[in-house]
């Protein structure tokens, strides 16, 4: 499999002993993905319809601790995080 797009996660840390409960974000370098699309199968068992919009971003290895992902500069919130064959699959939908 092809990595050769990029993309960036973005993870959230929370203090435990601030009584706010404010979060910092921090946002990783480019990482190697592939994007691909979803099938309909998948996208009917993950949102109880079809969704022609979802994608399936396979980061190379495993990641963890994702909370959104950035591609071509919009953040996405993953719908679904998969780790198969040693990958991880997030899948989201576009706006």
């Amino acid at each position: 499999m092809r990595y050769n797009q990029r993309a960036k996660i973005v993870t959230r840390t929370y203090d435990v002993e601030d009584s706010e409960n404010d979060y910092e974000e921090s946002i990783s370098d480019w990482l190697a993905v592939r994007i691909t699309g979803v099938s309909i199968a998948m996208s009917m068992q993950i949102f109880g319809k079809a969704n022609s919009t979802a994608s399936a971003i396979h980061f190379k290895g495993n990641v963890y601790g994702i909370d959104s992902v950035i591609i071509d500069g919009i953040k996405r919130k993953p719908q679904a995080v998969f780790r198969a064959r040693k990958n991880t699959v997030v899948i989201v939908t576009e706006v």
